[in-house]
């Protein structure tokens, strides 16, 4: 292309879009075959818990410095450096198993790399949008990004299967650094804005306390980051119990599974797609309120649902919900966050929707036991009352 398309909003979210997406992709797949290489090979739950600890523990614990960095330095370096060294962490882990040490301890090891990669990662990459987006597309470029995260869920378990009865995991490693090599050349393109990165003084508790002091300080955020924290804790059953209420409910075949998981997917994606090539004058919080609605209701059909038409009717709905709290929110931070603290911001905001599942799991997963109704009622209720109280609060403003 030009160097005068280049300079172009359209082009920069475009070239960020599939930049991204790439990634993202080979991810997804890579670790998804790590997941089912050790069910398979081991057969141990505890084992299998060892993947979801080095894939979720090792980020949360640098996200917050991975915050810093967006604001210190220039966020596509950091994007570019942190997909670097997720890359050649998955390269030495391909090159072992070649070399015939494929043992899961190394494997842990080498994801826990990884996790550390996309912890730096995250904060500076929703940090590169409100760089590159006109203030008033920013709706928009969010709702094409979820899109594509829809579509990324929607193909990664087939698509992972795929390669893995195709070829052997030291291969399937080298597609993880593939991607990332095509997504940094891509994302290399992209002309950012020239803006001063200001050099500080304080060090890096100074700075995170700033942050949150920043935070806190704005009552659009602090309201914002506290309602997406509440509401990722309460959809926790929504994400992480449906397949165990399908499987008491319909039939516990894989194949069952894969379609209410699909359904999900096909729904937020024909939403995101929608509300990126149409522009909604519905106010933010508007559409947060009716998505909590949404998935309140729908976690309570979900329990006389029988049959899998019903059920994946219903996760469709559901999936139908998803784009329509998660885009707007993360616009309205983006739009009332100062370019200086955008990575801290993001930060916390990455750094609680983390810890917000296996805080939900601790709470949710014992009342599972007790009843399988109970999970569901429970945050079905608080989620129609959130959306109403949302709405309500909305209308006063």
């Amino acid at each position: 292309m030009r160097m005068l398309k280049k300079e172009t909003w359209q082009y920069k979210l475009a070239a960020y879009i599939v930049s991204q997406g790439i990634s993202l992709l080979g991810s997804s797949v890579v670790s998804l075959a790590i997941i089912w290489y050790v069910t398979l090979g081991t057969g141990s739950g505890s084992l299998v818990a060892g993947v979801t600890i080095t894939t979720f523990l090792p980020q949360a614990l640098v996200m917050l410095y991975g915050g810093i960095l967006a604001d210190r330095y220039p966020p596509k370096r950091i994007v570019i450096l942190s997909d670097s060294m997720i890359a050649l962490s998955t390269l030495i882990l391909a090159i072992f198993f070649f070399s015939g040490i494929d043992n899961v301890g190394w494997v842990f090891f080498f994801n826990a790399l990884r996790s550390f990669g996309t912890g730096i990662q995250l904060p500076a990459s929703k940090s590169i949008l409100p760089q590159i987006v006109p203030k008033e597309q920013l709706m928009r470029a969010n709702s094409i990004n979820t899109g594509v995260w829809s579509v990324i869920q929607l193909v990664s378990p087939g698509l992972g299967g795929l390669v893995m009865s195709l070829m052997d995991m030291e291969y399937v490693f080298l597609i993880d650094v593939l991607t990332a090599v095509i997504s940094i050349i891509i994302l290399a393109t992209i002309i950012m804005p020239s803006c001063e990165i200001l050099q500080r003084n304080e060090n890096t508790r100074e700075e995170l306390v700033q942050g949150f002091r920043y935070i806190m300080n704005s009552r659009a955020l602090r309201s914002a980051i506290l309602l997406y924290t509440v509401f990722q804790f309460l959809v926790v059953p929504a994400s992480q119990l449906t397949p165990l209420l399908a499987s008491k409910n319909v039939g516990g075949e894989v194949w069952i599974l894969s379609v209410i998981e699909t359904a999900f997917s096909i729904g937020a994606l024909s939403v995101s797609l929608f509300m990126a090539y149409r522009e909604l004058k519905i106010p933010h919080f508007k559409l947060i309120g009716l998505s909590s609605i949404v998935f309140g209701m729908t976690l309570l059909l979900l329990l006389p649902a029988r049959g899998i038409l019903l059920f994946a009717a219903m996760m469709f709905l559901m999936g139908i919900g998803s784009p329509l709290y998660y885009t707007p929110l993360i616009t309205h931070i983006q739009e009332n966050t100062e370019e200086s603290y955008m990575g801290r911001t993001f930060s916390y905001v990455d750094l609680l929707s983390s810890l917000s599942t296996p805080l939900g799991m601790m709470v949710f997963g014992p009342l599972a036991n007790i009843s399988i109704l109970l999970p569901f009622v429970i945050p079905g209720i608080a989620l129609i009352l959130l959306g109403i109280w949302v709405q309500k609060k909305m209308q006063e403003k």
